[in-house]
């Protein structure tokens, strides 16, 4: 299978993909970064189930301080190399997503493409009661255009659909600054 990045450093070179990845159609990904070139156009960005690249990679590609999730060892192989054949820079790490939240800190930028067998639902709902995303940041999470996932207070939600695919972008409200107590 034959997979470009679309923008940025390394546009129009090819991404090797491993057979265990389930990449991100062009549509969708020209899609999500013209968003994001809208609402975030730096900053740290976290791809939570690397797979081959398609999403953490693009987002190294046009500037975005990345790090990718993948608990495949085939496909953290093929994340380095890749990230190694076009010179871009990102942590990749090898666990499960969910079991490395606690220790990740905080991004600006949370991309979520699980395998579609998870429970996508319960994932999200674990994203969104987690510290993960900063505050004024966007989760963004790619599922099967079937599948709704849950609101949840502090955030702003998005649905954008691409014929199968779904986009549930969620946007954290700022948080409100504590005022310092008044001295008598």
């Amino acid at each position: 299978m034959s997979l470009r990045i679309l923008g940025g450093t390394a546009k129009g070179r090819a991404l090797q993909v491993p057979d265990s990845a389930r990449p991100s159609g062009a549509r969708v990904r020209k899609s999500l970064f013209d968003l994001l070139a809208a609402r975030a156009p730096g900053g740290t960005f976290l791809d939570l189930h690397g797979g081959s690249g398609a999403i953490g990679l693009e987002a190294a590609s046009r500037g975005y301080a990345v790090t990718l999730v993948e608990k495949d060892a085939r496909a953290v192989k093929a994340l380095e190399a890749n990230a190694r054949a076009l010179a871009l820079r990102a942590r990749i790490l090898r666990g499960d997503a969910l079991g490395l939240l606690p220790r990740l800190g905080r991004f600006d930028i949370v991309f979520s493409d699980p395998p579609y067998e998870a429970d996508i639902p319960a994932l999200t709902l674990k994203l969104l009661t987690s510290d993960v995303v900063a505050s004024g940041g966007l989760l963004v999470c790619q599922h099967p255009d079937r599948l709704g996932l849950p609101a949840h207070p502090g955030y702003v939600q998005e649905v954008r659909e691409y014929g199968s695919n779904t986009l549930t972008l969620y946007e954290r409200r700022p948080e409100e600054p504590e005022e310092a107590p008044e001295e008598a």
